[in-house]
Formats: structure tokens, C-alpha cells, sequence
């Protein structure tokens, strides 16, 4: 059982970790393998009049944003995270990244035995100024 946790948690890491590798990188390919089809990631944002909204993006906005050059205009600073893995059981598990750029708390699924990212929930870092 232990070993289970140790390889799950390894994997769960590895595929957080490819996510942010891929979207610096940018590497297209590599945040595709990480992102269920059925991925949602969302954020409160202030629309032109200033009125809050759910913004929604797909897996395929996400692989698109990669592809036309993702976070690979970030300064170097910013291109860090600490992964924390909050809590695992069975073929899910919760996830915190704070980011040079990003604070976002992920949630991954097991299936058919590769760990991917089904949902993130995040908002942008303030800026220091």
C-alpha cells in the first residue's frame, strides 16, 4: 500500500510539474499529455465595466494558449512554483501550486492508470511594485 502512495504521488507531482514546464517552455505537446479532455479551468475576472465573471477555459484553449508561446514571455523570476500535494485517496487527489505568477489549486484524476489534471481553480498573483 505504501509503495502505491509513494508511485501515486510521484506521478501526481510529475504531471503538475509538466503542466508548468509546458506552459513556459511553451511545450504544447507536453501540457496536452498532462490536461484531461474533459479538463475546466476557471478564475474570477473583472470584465471591461468592471463586473466580475467566471472565465472557463477548455484543454483546447490551454494547448492553443501553449502553442501561440504560453508563459514563455514570463520574466525568469516569475518561472517558479512549490507543488504541494494536499491530499490523495485512490484515483484522486488535491493540489496547491503558488507560482511566481499564479496561486491555483488543482485536482487530478487516475485514469487508466496515467494521473491527469480535471480541474484548476486560480487567480492571478498581485504585482509588486
Amino acid at each position: 500500500m505504501e509503495q502505491t502512495k509513494v508511485a501515486d504521488n510521484a506521478a501526481i507531482y510529475q504531471a503538475v510539474s509538466d503542466y508548468y514546464e509546458g506552459w513556459y517552455g511553451p511545450d504544447a505537446e507536453q501540457i496536452a499529455q498532462c490536461l484531461h479532455t474533459d479538463l475546466a479551468k476557471r478564475a474570477i475576472k473583472l470584465d471591461d465595466s468592471g463586473k466580475e465573471y467566471l472565465r472557463h477555459l477548455t484543454k483546447e484553449a490551454m494547448v492553443e494558449a501553449t502553442r501561440k508561446g504560453g508563459g514563455s514571455d514570463a520574466p525568469s523570476e516569475k518561472k517558479n512554483w512549490t507543488i504541494t500535494i494536499l491530499d490523495s485517496y485512490e484515483e484522486i487527489a488535491n493540489v496547491k501550486v503558488a507560482s511566481g505568477q499564479y496561486m491555483e489549486y488543482i485536482h487530478l484524476a487516475r485514469q487508466e492508470g496515467q494521473w491527469q489534471i480535471v480541474n484548476v481553480l486560480y487567480t492571478n498573483l498581485p504585482e509588486k511594485g
